[in-house]
Order: C-alpha cells, then structure tokens, then sequence
C-alpha cells in the first residue's frame, strides 16, 4: 500500500465519521413527559391484554372441563 492509498483510505475514514456526527445532530430525543406516558400506556394495556386473556383461558377451560364431564 503506497501513500496515496493510505491518504485516500485516512480520508474516507475521515469522512464517514463526518458524516455520522452529521446524522447524530439530525436526532431528535423524546423528552421525560413523553416517554413516561409511552411506559404507562404500555403497561396499562398489557394489564388489560393479560386480564382479557386470562378471562378467554378461563371461561374456555370450563367449557371444556362441562363438555368432557369433569367440571
């Protein structure tokens, strides 16, 4: 590898990190408020989803336990 190839590589190094500094500052960032009612949004539906189904897993079992003859 010559010198030339070494600059030319050094600089596409360079500039690839250029380029990822700008994408960085491109970033938004959510703030406290938003992502403290996301979490609560999503807990409060898998609370929901999980009664729900606990309710659909309970009423079916005891449909099957009345049709088989055990319940």
């Amino acid at each position: 590898m010559d010198e030339r190839d070494r600059f030319a590589a050094l600089t596409k190094i360079r500039q690839f990190f250029h380029e990822i500094r700008a994408e960085w500052n491109k970033i938004t960032w959510t703030g406290k408020n938003e992502v403290t009612s996301g979490t609560i949004a999503v807990v409060i539906l898998s609370v929901v989803i999980a009664v729900f189904l606990a309710t659909i897993d309970s009423g079916l079992s005891w449909i099957v336990r009345l049709v088989l003859g055990a319940g």
